[in-house]
C-alpha cells in the first residue's frame, strides 16, 4: 500500500513517446483499469499526491498529459490547478472523477481548460480518444488548450466514428432488450446501421423469444431498480447467446461494486447512461 508522498512507479518507455503523469489514490478499484490502460499506451509516471509531483517534476520536465484521479470532493483546488498549469503550460490536464466525486462538475468550479470525465466513461469515451492521441490521429486531447467543451465533444464524436471498423456483419444477429420504446428504437437503429440483422423486445419477453436464434451481440438496457433482478436477467441473457458474443449492459450511474457484479454475472461491457453514440 503506498504511503503519502510516494512516487509509485514508472512504466516502460512506449514507442508513442507520449509522456504522462497520473496523480491520485491508486487504491480505489474504479481507477485500476484506468491506470493500467494509461501505462499500456504511454510512458507514465505515477504519484499518489500532487505535492510530490510539484516537488520532484513540477519544473524542468514537460509532459503531454496529466491525469488527476479525484477520489474526494474538491481534492484539487483552483490554486492547485493554477500552479499545475503554470508549471506545465503545454500539458493537457484531465480530471477523472471517482465514484465519490461525481457531483463535483455540477458546482461549476472547474476551469474550462481542464478536461473532465467520469470514471465510468473510461472504456467507452476516454480510452478511444487517448488511443487516437497516442497514434497522432484526430483527438480532443490534441486540441488547443483554449478549446471549448463543445469543440472537444464534436471532435470526440468524429474521432470515434472514424475509428469504427466496418466488417461484414450481414450474417450476424443482434438482439436489443429494452423496456423503454425510445431506447429500443435508438439502439435498434444504431445497431442496424452497423450491418446487423436486429431484433428487439421487452425484458419480460426474454423467455418467449429464446430459441428464435442465437445472437452474436446482445444489448440490454436496464430499467429496473431491483439490482438482484438485473443480475438474474444478465445471467439469463448470457445463456441465450453464442459463446463468442458480447453482452453489453446499459446502466444508470453504476457504482464500482455494481460494475464488478455485473461483469461476474456475464456482462462483457457496462456502459453508463447517459452515453454517446458510437461506443
Amino acid at each position: 500500500m503506498p504511503s503519502a508522498g510516494m512516487l509509485l512507479e514508472y512504466s516502460e518507455m512506449k514507442t508513442s513517446l507520449i509522456s504522462t503523469v497520473v496523480i491520485g489514490d491508486f487504491r480505489r478499484s474504479e481507477f485500476h483499469p484506468i491506470i493500467r490502460s494509461i501505462r499500456e499506451k504511454t510512458a507514465t509516471i505515477c504519484f499518489d499526491n500532487l505535492a510530490l509531483f510539484r516537488k520532484t517534476h513540477g519544473l524542468g520536465q514537460n509532459f503531454d498529459l496529466i491525469f488527476l484521479l479525484a477520489s474526494s470532493f474538491l481534492q484539487y483546488s483552483q490554486r492547485d490547478l493554477g500552479h499545475l498549469r503554470d508549471s506545465q503550460p503545454l500539458a493537457r490536464i484531465i480530471l477523472v472523477a471517482g465514484s465519490l466525486t461525481e457531483g463535483e462538475r455540477r458546482t461549476g468550479w472547474l476551469p474550462s481548460e481542464v478536461i473532465h470525465y467520469y470514471w465510468h466513461q473510461w472504456e467507452t469515451e476516454v480510452l478511444p480518444v487517448l488511443a487516437a492521441f497516442c497514434e497522432h490521429r484526430l483527438s480532443p486531447l490534441g486540441l488547443p488548450l483554449t478549446a471549448s467543451e463543445e469543440e472537444r465533444l464534436l471532435v470526440t464524436t468524429t474521432s470515434m466514428v472514424n475509428m469504427k471498423s466496418t466488417p461484414d456483419k450481414s450474417l450476424q444477429t443482434a438482439v436489443i432488450v429494452a423496456d423503454d420504446p425510445a431506447m429500443r428504437e435508438l439502439l435498434s437503429d444504431w445497431v442496424a446501421q452497423q450491418g446487423f440483422a436486429t431484433r428487439s423486445f421487452r425484458q419480460r419477453d426474454i423467455e418467449a423469444e429464446h430459441g428464435m436464434d442465437m445472437p452474436n451481440e446482445v444489448f440490454f438496457d436496464v430499467a429496473s431498480e431491483n439490482f438482484a433482478e438485473t443480475i438474474a436477467t444478465v445471467q439469463l441473457l448470457k445463456t441465450y447467446q453464442t459463446p463468442q458474443a458480447r453482452l453489453t449492459v446499459f446502466y444508470n450511474s453504476p457504482r464500482p461494486d455494481e460494475t464488478q457484479r455485473l461483469a461476474q454475472a456475464g456482462a462483457d461491457r457496462i456502459i453508463a447512461k447517459p452515453f454517446f453514440l458510437p461506443w
